[in-house]
This record gives structure tokens, sequence and C-alpha cells, in this order.
């Protein structure tokens, strides 16, 4: 190659790259307003905050699962709701009274203190049975089998309350108390309301002094004077 060709070709290349600089000045990443693709200026293109993962746009931690979805006490499932929980379902000792451990695999019936077994449900003998249970339409009470079983199955669970067997009375078998010769003072829940107490009159048919109103008033009168003074299933 002469000295001629050689100058010509330098000179060439020269203008060339002189040409291309400023193709290569914009599509360079620099840190400016605007910058391009993974530059720090977090122009157009992937920025920090707006991919997976981080705290903005696009899958975040908060609404998913674990935080504070499920199992937390956010949204989703809570303490309290479900099996052995103080809220809805079945209810670990929710009524006025404690669970006692001694009635474990029902031991409920032999820790009464006071004289028991001499219950029986006979409404006929109670004065205003005949002409209420008619304008009820109701032909007997909840056998003592019922109750009794009612009150061992709450037991299986720790729990001192049963729903009175024919009704949506919850009644509290932990809360009863006997009043010789033949009362009994209890608690009990109506359709979620608070507790509250009552007495009932097991030989005179009474609840609160007075003769049962409504059909349910007479199964919480039953049940309570069966828990108190009733034998085991019989």
């Amino acid at each position: 190659m002469t000295l001629n060709t050689r100058a010509v070709v330098c000179t060439a290349a020269l203008l060339g790259l002189m040409g291309a600089g400023p193709l290569l000045e914009v599509a360079q990443a620099r840190p400016r307003a605007g910058g391009g693709m993974g530059g720090p200026a977090s122009g157009a293109g992937v920025r920090p905050g707006a991919g997976w993962g981080a705290p903005g746009a696009g899958m975040t931690r908060g609404p998913g699962v674990a935080a504070p979805g499920v199992g937390a006490p956010g949204a989703g499932v809570r303490p309290g709701v479900g099996l052995g929980a103080p809220g809805a379902g079945l209810t670990r000792a929710p009524g006025v009274s404690a669970w006692n451990p001694g009635w474990a695999r029902r031991g409920y019936w032999p820790s009464r203190t006071w004289a028991t077994g001499w219950y029986r449900a006979y409404p006929a003998a109670w004065p205003w049975w005949r002409t209420s249970s008619v304008a009820w339409g109701v032909t007997g009470l909840a056998t003592a089998a019922a109750i009794t079983s009612a009150v061992d199955a709450a037991a299986d669970q720790q729990s001192t309350v049963i729903v009175v067997p024919q009704t949506s009375v919850q009644l509290d078998y932990g809360s009863i108390q006997a009043l010789p010769p033949n009362g009994v003072q209890f608690a009990y829940s109506v359709a979620g309301m608070p507790y509250g107490t009552a007495t009932s009159d097991c030989k005179q048919g009474l609840l609160n002094g007075q003769a049962p109103m409504t059909a349910d008033q007479a199964q919480v009168l039953n049940a309570s004077c069966q828990i108190a003074y009733g034998s085991v299933g019989g």
C-alpha cells in the first residue's frame, strides 16, 4: 500500500468515528434526566420499585398469602373463628362458668353435690301444662336421655354450654346451682344475646316464679331441672 493510500484510509476511519460519536452518546446510559434502560436516572425502562416483590407496582407483600392473609390477624382466617375458638362454630366454654377438668370423661353427673335422681319430666302435674301445650302444639318435653346426651357431648369438647333440645336456647350447665328443696339457678342465652340468669321451680313447674309463656321456656325449665336433679339418662 502506498503512502497516499494509507492516508486516505486513515482519514476515512477518523471521519467514520467522528460521525458515529453522537449516536453512541445518545445510546449510552448516563446519570442525567431521562436516562435509558438500567440507568440510575430511572427514566424509561426497568425501574427500582416496579418489579416483582418491590414496594411499588406489581406483586407486593401485604395483601397476599400470610401477610396479612390466611392465618394472620387481618383478612382471612382469624383467631377466634372455627373449631375450639371462642367465636363462631364449636365453642369452648363461652358461657359464664369455667370448664372444670373434673368433668372430663363425662364426670359432670357424679360431681353434683346435692340430692339427685328424683326429678322426672312429668309436665301433666304442672297446672298450666295441658292448656299451654295444646296452644303450642307440643305433646311432650325433651327426654332425660336427650338432655344427658347433650351434656355428655359438650363435656367431651370441654364446653359448658348445650343447646337445649328442640330450641335455639343455649344453657350453661356449668352454671347450674341447686336451690333446695327443688329450685335451680342457671345462666342462659337466646339468639346470641349476653347471658342472663333465671330460676326454675322443678316441682311447681315455674320459670322465674311464673308459668312458662312459650314452648322454649318450658323446654329450658325441664332441661335445667333434669341437669340439676335428674338421673343420668333416665
